[in-house]
């Protein structure tokens, strides 16, 4: 299997907040946005584009992310 073929299969079985570190990091390697934030609206439509499909709650994911930290 090609590496795109491999990366968009595993890619589809990520949680939502996942994908997003993931989408940050390839925007961040072609150069667009800084690895700090995303904050640009353009940006915003884009990630809410790639996160349409996507089934749970971003803020349950969130939350739970914290959780590990405390």
């Amino acid at each position: 299997m090609k590496i795109k073929e491999q990366a968009i299969k595993d890619m589809d079985a990520l949680k939502p907040s996942d994908m997003l570190v993931v989408y940050d990091l390839i925007l961040s390697l072609k150069g667009r946005v800084s690895r700090k934030a995303i904050t640009a609206p353009s940006t915003y439509k884009k990630v809410r584009e790639v996160l349409k499909d996507c089934k749970g709650s971003m803020s349950e994911d969130i939350l739970r992310f914290r959780e590990d930290r405390i």
